[in-house]
């Protein structure tokens, strides 16, 4: 891909952004024993009680192994109930513990924080536009990539 003046190279400037943010996320998110790639399991299962591991695996675009071991890293922390379904044995269905639905805004706030760091160069009014765009290139990337090994 030739380069401009201005360096329009969107696949590096996308793994920049998501390896910095990540970054900033790990450190923010130490003293709770998380990382960034734990914190999304808590806000969608405080939005949706009773998900099934399934549900969430189809959340997350994540291989259903990552999703899983994460999942049991949260139970094992204390933060996320995992309990077979009283009406499919085969599905387990997932629930923040009391101690998961106090951490709940303490990462709702740190997440915050780290999009106004990140956002501090763009005006306030094309946020929405930008989160947007980006959510667009994530769907179309999701969309794009062919079925084979899963790799995260």
């Amino acid at each position: 891909m030739p380069t401009t003046g201005n360096d329009s190279d969107i696949v590096k400037w996308l793994s920049i952004a998501n390896r910095y943010t990540r970054i900033a996320l790990d450190r923010r998110l130490q003293p709770y024993r998380l990382n960034a790639s734990m914190y999304y399991y808590i806000l969608r299962l405080h939005e949706q009680p009773r998900l099934t591991q399934d549900k969430l695996i189809s959340l997350t675009y994540l291989n259903p192994s990552n999703v899983t071991r994460a999942v049991n890293q949260l139970v094992n922390l204390g933060y996320v109930r995992k309990r077979q379904s009283k009406l499919d044995r085969r599905v387990y269905e997932l629930s923040l513990t009391k101690r998961g639905e106090r951490l709940y805004p303490e990462i709702v706030k740190i997440r915050q924080e780290v999009a106004n760091s990140l956002l501090t160069e763009i005006p306030a009014a094309d946020h929405d536009a930008l989160v947007d765009q980006i959510r667009q290139l994530a769907l179309t990337a999701v969309a794009n990539e062919t079925p084979g090994p899963a790799q995260d």
